[in-house]
């Protein structure tokens, strides 16, 4: 037996169509376990608009290094589509859900390797990346 005994849905979601055919082919690697009964949709689209999903429908949400490329240095507000991301996901989660957030620290972003090579590249992405303690009050 391989340890799997479950039964869930998965629906990831990528503007990057390449992601998704990933995202296929291993959920397909899933499914063909017996023991596991998968429902996997797929979904392209903007992160930017509102998410196509009704109230209360999710477990768990994950974003996975998705923030510095919502932030907008164009506006004011630079933070104001992550906010409102953040609205989205505390819309579609169920009471008590789980948002699960995977992005860099500006520390961790001052340690990449290439830092000593292009510490403009890293400069300009610490400035779209938001600080853990704002991300905090985001949420």
């Amino acid at each position: 037996s391989s340890g799997i005994n479950a039964e869930w849905s998965l629906r990831p979601g990528d503007v990057n169509e390449g992601m998704l055919y990933h995202a296929r082919k291993k959920a397909k690697a899933v499914r063909s376990n017996e023991s596991v009964t998968t429902d996997v949709t797929t979904l392209a689209g903007s992160l930017l608009e509102d998410l196509p999903f009704g109230d209360n429908v999710f477990d768990v949400v994950l974003i996975n290094q998705v923030l510095p490329h919502i932030v907008d240095l164009r506006v004011f507000d630079k933070l104001k589509y992550v906010t409102e991301l953040f609205k989205e996901f505390g819309r579609i989660l169920k009471p008590g859900g789980m948002l699960s957030i995977n992005t860099c620290t500006h520390d961790q972003l001052s340690a990449v390797w290439y830092n000593n090579a292009m510490p403009e590249a890293c400069e300009m992405l610490k400035t779209r990346t938001p600080e853990i303690d704002v991300l905090k009050g985001l949420i």
